[in-house]
This record gives structure tokens, C-alpha cells and sequence, in this order.
């Protein structure tokens, strides 16, 4: 068989094409922009062309020695393919371009390091610290000295960094970060109070560190805010309180802020107290924020001014729950705003409200009464003597309380007056005020009051007095023996009445946050009274209780089928049956 003769044409179209380069490479040569070609370069690298990605890159780096992009990917393509070092003349080019890049310099000794050049390394460093003997220099160089060679050599280097910048601040908190890995705790507590500075700026990073210690570094604390306060230099002591604050030292904080107050006066005083303070309510250092308010609300200059410190005094009072500090800061408030304006009634109203828990009862009855003067119109008033008078029967004060709640003619005045001649047993005339309560109540306390006067208008006279008085101690917050007095049955004509006061234990139980007591409740009365009208609502409470629960689901169920098939005509029956579809439905 004759050997076939190809046409001349054809074979140099053949070589031609045997001769053209690598697509990426012709692509690069094209004049491309440096972006394009970078992310050229990106997707042959995700793609897995590892070589094409080289060839582009070194391109991108022919064209413009100082493309940082460029190099840092061609470092990266170099590495996955097992050769580092093949990275370095290309990063010795671009430093001869531009000696000043920190990170390029970086790049060059860790690849260096990774492939044991350490005589190289030396040289590289001692090179890059005397062209650039910058305290960031040798922050970034003792990093990797101390990965590379160890503390002890990563400390000599940052003394000689030291001996360079003649200054002993700049370095000292790295300095005492390697004395504190080598073991030397003193050493490293010396540094670190040199770090802080005779201008106090290190308090932050002094702070971090002392945070960083094993068990909070309690010990270190007070020896460097020891050091700093015995300073003769003022900005250190300064620097001592504003760390104590920074550490959560309150007690500490406190007595240090004060100190250094004392030093000051004019603008400097209110600057440094509005900082420190601002400083310790964002930290929760109650102490101190409450006195440095309370010191500059003393010296400021206006009403305004005044107001904006006792706003904040108050806000750090309730943080730390000391109500009636923030009490006495709203009252301020308000005294400073013009008689029978708005914003008086607004912050009286306000410091009323925050004294109802805190303020002993003669303090109570005057502020009540004097806002009542000033405000015998105020739209809050009904809310107000009702809130007053509950925190007067919560003192034992019922007399002061009916007098206080007489003041008002509101639903809620009357529903208190009802309380109060509950718990004196007058029933029959605390259900008529409790009639006529309901008008004007919400619909959430309406719903309740509304329960309450239908069951006490069913139960016997000793039935009624028996859920009168347990009633009335609920409502003083008295609610274990509340419930106690419910669960006996005392003075109940059957067990239908016993079944009634043990379903209203349960509902006080809940609205008063004890669910699982309002759970045992509910239980004890499908037990013992499994045939009452009480027991289908008591029942769907306990199904959504159980579903709420770890693990009770099952116990859910279980409660709501035996519902559904017991008491089919109950009224409470179709939500039981959505609830149990919804339970069933859940994996």
C-alpha cells in the first residue's frame, strides 16, 4: 500500500497549528486587562488547570511586577502544586519594585520558613527592619519568629526592635505577651503596665489581656491597677479607674473614679465623669455610672442639661434594680419641667410608677396625693390609684389603700375597692362593684372578673368567703397560700364546690406563673373529680401544658382522647379536637 501524500497546504496548516500557544497564554498575550486576566486565572485554578492558571499569572506579574493580586494567587496555584519556593524570585522582583509592601515581605519568610531557609530568614528580617524599623514592623515580624524560632528568640528580636525605636511603650505589650508564654508572670506584668502608657490609651488592649487569663486573671487585675494607681503620673491614675471599669471592678471602679475626680475641676471633671460613666452603663458597672450622673446632674449647667444626666441616672438605677434611685431621678425629672405642663404629669406619672414597689407607704400616699393636687384631671388617674392602692394592701396598709382607690370613680379603683372588701368578706358588696367594673376593663381582665363574680354568686356563703379570701391574697401577690386556702376546701357545701375552688386554685396558679403548680392542680382534679362541669376546660389546659413540655406529648394525647370520647358534647370539645389533630400531626 502506497504511503499517502498529504497536499503542501495541508501540512502547513497542521504546523501551524501545532505551533500555536497554550489558549490562556495566547489570551494573556492579547493585551487583556489586568482584572480579566486575574479572573481568567481564578476559574483554570477551580477548574483544576493548575499550569494554565500559572502561565496567566506570571503574565499578569511580567506586565506589572507589583500586582499583589497576581502574586498572592501565583503563590497559592504554586503551593498546590507541592512547590513554594518556586514563588520566591517572582516576590524578589516585586520588592525590588517596591521594597515598602509589609505583606509581600511577610510572604517571602513564611515561605522561607516553610522550607527551612531560616539563615534566610535572619537575613530577610535584619534586612526589612533596618530599611523599615517601625514598631509595626516588628509587630509583624514577631509573629512569626515566635512560630518559627521560639520565644526566646521572637523576645531578643523585639529588644533590639526597642533599642531601634528608642521608645520602651511602643513594644511592651507584645514584649509581655512571650515573657507571660515563657513563665516569667512578672516580667510580663511589668511590660504590660509600661504598655498601658503615660497617656493611658492602653487600656483597652491592657483589659483584653487581663480577660484572657486563666480564671479572669483576678490576681493580675489588681496588681496592674495597684501599679497604675500608685503612679505619679495623673493620666496612669486615670488610666487605673477607667481599667477597674473595663474589668467589672464596681467597688474598685468606684473608688479609683472618685479619686481621680477629686484631681479635676471645671470641663475636665464633667468630661472625665461623662466618659467613665457612659463607659460603666454600657458595662453594667452600676456603681460608678449611678455616681458620676449623680455628680455631673449636681454641676450641670441647665434644666436640659440636668434632665439628660438624672434620664440616664435612672436608666442605670433599674438596670441594677435599685427602683427607687431611679425614682428619685424621675422625680427630678419632672420638678424641672414648668407646673401643670405635660411633661411634669408625664415624668410625675412615671415616678410614681417606679416607686409602687420600692417607696415605704407614707412616701407613697404623699406622692400620690400631691400629684392628685397638681393633676385632679389627669387621664391616668384611675390606673394610678388602683396601682397605689395595691402596693398599700401589698404594705398592709388596707385602710390607706380603700382611702387612696376612693379617690378615683374608674373601673380600676372600683375593681381594687372590691379586693379590698373581699378580703374583708363583704362579698355581696364587692361582687356589685365588680358588676360594675367590668364596663370599663380590658378585655383580658374583664374575661377573669367577669369568671370571678359568676362563681362567687354560685358558691355557698362559706364557699363565697373561702374564694373571697384566697382571692384577695393572690391579688396582694400572697399566692402559695392563696391556692393553699383553695386546694383544703375549707368552707365548701360539696364536693362540686370543692371541685370549683380547686379548678380557680389552678387559674390563679397560672395567671400568677406557676404552670406546673397549675398543672398538679389540674391533675388532682380529674382525679378526684373526674364527673365535673369544671373538668373538660381543666383538662385542655393540662393536653396543652403536657404538648408544651419535654416529652409529654404522648401525655397530651392521651388526656385530649380520653376528653373527646368522655365528654363528647362539651363545649370545649372542638378545640380539643384541633389540638389533638395538631399533635398528631407533629413528628
Amino acid at each position: 500500500m502506497k504511503p499517502r501524500v498529504f497536499p503542501a497546504f495541508v501540512i502547513g496548516c497542521l504546523v501551524a497549528v501545532t505551533l500555536l500557544p497554550h489558549p490562556a497564554l495566547g489570551q494573556a498575550r492579547g493585551g487583556g486587562s489586568t482584572n480579566g486576566m486575574l479572573r481568567e486565572a481564578a476559574g483554570l485554578e477551580a477548574s483544576g488547570d493548575l499550569e494554565g492558571a500559572e502561565r496567566v499569572l506570571r503574565h499578569v506579574l511580567e506586565r506589572d511586577p507589583r500586582a499583589t493580586g497576581a502574586l498572592f494567587a501565583l503563590e497559592r496555584v504554586l503551593r498546590s502544586q507541592g512547590q513554594p519556593e518556586a514563588v520566591l524570585p517572582v516576590v524578589r522582583d516585586f520588592l525590588s519594585a517596591d521594597p515598602g509592601r509589609a505583606q509581600v515581605r511577610l510572604l517571602e519568610l513564611r515561605v522561607l520558613a516553610e522550607v527551612d531557609s531560616l539563615d534566610a530568614v535572619r537575613r530577610r528580617a535584619s534586612a526589612w527592619a533596618a530599611d523599615d524599623p517601625s514598631p509595626s514592623t516588628y509587630r509583624e515580624l514577631v509573629v512569626l519568629y515566635e512560630s518559627t524560632f521560639g520565644v526566646d528568640e521572637a523576645l531578643e528580636l523585639l529588644r533590639r526592635g526597642r533599642s531601634a525605636t528608642d521608645d520602651e511603650e511602643l513594644l511592651a505589650f507584645e514584649m509581655g505577651d512571650l515573657l507571660w508564654l515563657s513563665g516569667d508572670a512578672r516580667g510580663a506584668l511589668a511590660e504590660w503596665v509600661v504598655g498601658v502608657g503615660d497617656d493611658g490609651s492602653g487600656v483597652a488592649p491592657m483589659a483584653r489581656r487581663i480577660r484572657d487569663l486563666p480564671d479572669g486573671g483576678d490576681r493580675m487585675a489588681d496588681d496592674v491597677i495597684d501599679r497604675l494607681a500608685a503612679s505619679p503620673v495623673f493620666a496612669r491614675r486615670r488610666a487605673a479607674a477607667a481599667l477597674a471599669v473595663e474589668l467589672r471592678m464596681d467597688d474598685r471602679g468606684l473608688e479609683l473614679t472618685r479619686l481621680v475626680a477629686d484631681e479635676l475641676g471645671g470641663r475636665a471633671r464633667s468630661a472625665f465623669l461623662a466618659e467613665i460613666g457612659d463607659r460603666a452603663r454600657e458595662l453594667s458597672v452600676g456603681g460608678v455610672a449611678t455616681w458620676a450622673y449623680a455628680e455631673l446632674g449636681q454641676d450641670a449647667r441647665t434644666p436640659a442639661e440636668r434632665r439628660a444626666f438624672d434620664e440616664r441616672l435612672a436608666e442605670v438605677s433599674l438596670t441594677a434594680g435599685d427602683t427607687l434611685a431611679a425614682a428619685e431621678a424621675v422625680r427630678r425629672i419632672a420638678r424641672s419641667y414648668p407646673e401643670g405642663s405635660t411633661d411634669r404629669r408625664q415624668a410625675a406619672l412615671r415616678a410614681l410608677r417606679l416607686g409602687l414597689s420600692s417607696m415605704a407607704p407614707d412616701a407613697l400616699k404623699e406622692s400620690f396625693d400631691g400629684f392628685v393636687a397638681e393633676f385632679p384631671s389627669a387621664p391616668e388617674l384611675d390606673e394610678l390609684a388602683a396601682g397605689v392602692a395595691r402596693a398599700l394592701q401589698a404594705h398592709g396598709d388596707p385602710e390607706g389603700a380603700l382611702a387612696v382607690a376612693e379617690r378615683s370613680d374608674g373601673p380600676r379603683s372600683a375593681a381594687e375597692r372590691a379586693y379590698l372588701l373581699l378580703d374583708a368578706g363583704r362579698v355581696d358588696e364587692a361582687r356589685s362593684l365588680l358588676t360594675i367594673a367590668v364596663e370599663g376593663l380590658s378585655p383580658s381582665d374583664a374575661t377573669g372578673t367577669i369568671r370571678l363574680v359568676g362563681l362567687l354568686g354560685r358558691l355557698s356563703p362559706g364557699g363565697a368567703e373561702t374564694l373571697a379570701r384566697a382571692v384577695a391574697a393572690a391579688h396582694r401577690a400572697e399566692l402559695e397560700p392563696a391556692i393553699a386556702l383553695l386546694e383544703s376546701g375549707e368552707g365548701a357545701a360539696d364536693d362540686r364546690e370543692r371541685a370549683a375552688l380547686l379548678a380557680h386554685a389552678a387559674r390563679l396558679a397560672e395567671d400568677g406563673g406557676e404552670p406546673a403548680e397549675a398543672a398538679r392542680l389540674r391533675t388532682a382534679l380529674l382525679e378526684m373529680h373526674p364527673d365535673d362541669p369544671a373538668v373538660p376546660e381543666a383538662a385542655l389546659a393540662l393536653a396543652r401544658f403536657h404538648a408544651s413540655s419535654d416529652g409529654g406529648r404522648s401525655r397530651a394525647i392521651e388526656i385530649l382522647e380520653e376528653l373527646i370520647a368522655t365528654r363528647p358534647n362539651a363545649a370545649i370539645v372542638p378545640s380539643a379536637r384541633a389540638e389533638l389533630s395538631r399533635l398528631r400531626g407533629t413528628p
